[in-house]
């Protein structure tokens, strides 16, 4: 599953991020980027008898039934109404037309990018650079970015699943920040939808980095399994990190 990021150039900012896993994408975060317009929600959008006909139209055009292009899950990852591009193309247009022309944008973007790869990085470091960010914070994000895969990727294969990876998310916060996602959220003032390590500090987004590196190795070194014994492994390890982090910082007061 990825996510693509609605930024709109007018106004530089970012309205949201819209989850994508293969051809469709999230309903329920294109209406959350709309601002959740009353009446205009996926559900509301599905009974009208043009948006009935635009599904049969492209079900017969791609020879599925009607589940392989538009679908309902349950679940805090992937939950919400989820459509084929298709549709959901058309669903932001009738949402709002700003929003349309912003997600053609990004569905060209990304086949541009599937083509040029390291037109991905280009477009992340502009965006990071827009925000004031420097060469050393964007180069620990990109860091970052490749162990929080690798991480993940750790935890699946060693059997974490729904709401355990969220578990062991917070397992890295917790002895770093003093709490899970909502404390850190309240303590640096950030709004729901914001992402919170692009709102960390360099030091902070090297901590976070070590720590899902050791509990990854710590993982697999010891077979670890399932949701608790995983978030377990993240806890130790980022408690490590902590404990280095404050013995460097009397280390240095001292000699000042």
């Amino acid at each position: 599953m990825k996510e693509l990021v609605l930024f709109d150039k007018t106004q530089n900012s970012i309205l949201g991020n819209v989850r994508s896993d293969g051809d469709m994408l999230s309903l329920t975060d294109l209406w959350k980027a709309a601002n959740s317009p009353n009446k205009k929600d996926p559900s509301t959008w599905q009974r009208r008898e043009s948006t009935i006909e635009l599904i049969d139209t492209v079900c017969n055009f791609l020879n599925t039934p009607k589940m392989g292009v538009l679908k309902s899950k349950r679940g805090k990852s992937d939950g919400g109404t989820w459509a084929h591009k298709n549709l959901a193309l058309a669903y932001a247009k009738w949402l709002d037309p700003k929003l349309h022309i912003l997600i053609n944008e990004v569905f060209f973007q990304r086949i541009e990018e599937e083509k040029n790869p390291d037109l991905i990085a280009d477009r992340y470091i502009k965006a990071y650079k827009k925000r004031g960010k420097d060469e050393k914070w964007i180069q620990e994000r990109f860091e970052g970015k490749v162990v929080r895969n690798t991480f993940t990727s750790t935890l699946a294969k060693h059997g974490v699943k729904h709401d355990g990876f969220r578990q062991c998310t917070n397992a890295i916060y917790s002895p770093l920040f003093g709490g899970k996602t909502d404390v850190i959220r309240q303590k640096k003032n950030l709004p729901e939808k914001a992402n919170i390590r692009d709102n960390l500090s360099r030091l902070e987004l090297m901590s976070v980095k070590f720590a899902e590196e050791l509990a990854s190795e710590n993982i697999k070194n010891n077979n670890l399994q399932g949701n608790n014994e995983c978030a377990k492994a993240s806890f130790i390890a980022s408690n490590a990190v902590k404990d280095c982090v404050l013995k460097s910082r009397q280390k240095i007061n001292q000699t000042i």
